[in-house]
């Protein structure tokens, strides 16, 4: 103890690496992609995003299953092609969006991070844009593989598309469709954990979100005979109807048994998008923070 002494050594520059604000903004988004699936995060934590995963994922695998071990003709119409296997895709992504989405944005404002962030060399938009990014990445899972998988398991069992322009076209539409679906929930998903900062509210408020525009939609066009163009106001319906005009095909049954218009059909969900987009940037760019 005889040795012990006080140096001042004063103040000293910073001589290492300097990574730049990409590096924040890369660093953040790895951060929130693994928060949202639960990576390096106690078990309940996981359940969700591994139930959706399954969800998504074990009809293609089924599927695949039977193609391979029961002949053609006793399958008939059972196993979807892979323009018909989006409403198995879009169930797992409400659940995710419904319940997991708000750990992207939701704890940040709770626990009053977001000024701690705003403190380095993020900004509001690339802190925005890497919670997004991690958000998309982690519904591009289930957007795109899924639909892939299928896809690879059909042609390699002689059951997929004819061809290889015909495995190339539908591999377009697939990929196409993915990253339209990835772009609306991922923006859809954000808009109410925006505008709280409780996870369990964020939470209801996009289960009331997705039932409450279904029932509406249903009741106008239905129920009460405005017009088959009510029924693009249903969040339910509308992914399902954007995947089949990408595929070139026709819809759900409507009230007048007409297929709705295919540009109607894109205008909704470019609209929808866009609208829940610029609520999302507006709410996190004028959000009031202490640093």
């Amino acid at each position: 103890m005889t040795d012990a002494r006080i140096l001042g050594t004063g103040y000293r520059t910073y001589t290492g690496p300097r990574l730049g604000p990409r590096h924040a903004t890369w660093t953040l988004a790895r951060h929130t992609f693994e928060r949202v699936m639960g990576l390096r995060r106690p078990a309940r934590y996981k359940v969700l995003p591994i139930l959706t995963l399954v969800i998504a994922y074990l009809p293609a695998v089924a599927f695949i299953g039977a193609i391979a071990l029961l002949p053609t003709r006793r399958l008939g119409d059972f196993v979807p092609d892979v323009a018909r296997y989006y409403s198995f895709v879009t169930a797992a992504l409400w659940l995710f969006a419904a319940l997991a989405a708000p750990e992207a944005l939701c704890p940040d404002k709770r626990s009053h991070v977001l000024g701690l962030y705003l403190a380095s060399p993020l900004t509001r938009v690339s802190y925005l844009a890497a919670k997004a990014g991690a958000v998309a990445t982690a519904v591009a899972l289930v957007t795109l593989g899924p639909p892939l998988v299928l896809l690879a398991g059909e042609s390699l069992q002689n059951a997929g598309p004819r061809g290889v322009g015909g495995f190339m076209s539908t591999l377009g539409h697939a990929l196409g469709a993915g990253v339209a679906l990835a772009f609306m929930f991922t923006a859809i998903s954000l808009v109410i954990p925006s505008l709280t900062d409780r996870r369990g509210f964020a939470a209801a408020g996009n289960v009331l979100v997705l039932l409450g525009s279904a029932a509406v939609s249903n009741i106008l066009a239905f129920g009460l005979r405005f017009g088959d163009g009510w029924l693009l106001v249903g969040l339910a319906r509308l992914p399902y109807e954007l995947t089949t005009r990408i595929f070139g095909r026709t819809g759900l049954p409507t009230p007048s048994r007409t297929p709705l218009p295919t540009a109607g059909v894109y205008l909704a969900a470019t609209a929808v998008t866009a609208v829940a987009a610029v609520v999302t940037w507006w709410r996190v760019t004028r959000v009031v923070v202490t640093r």
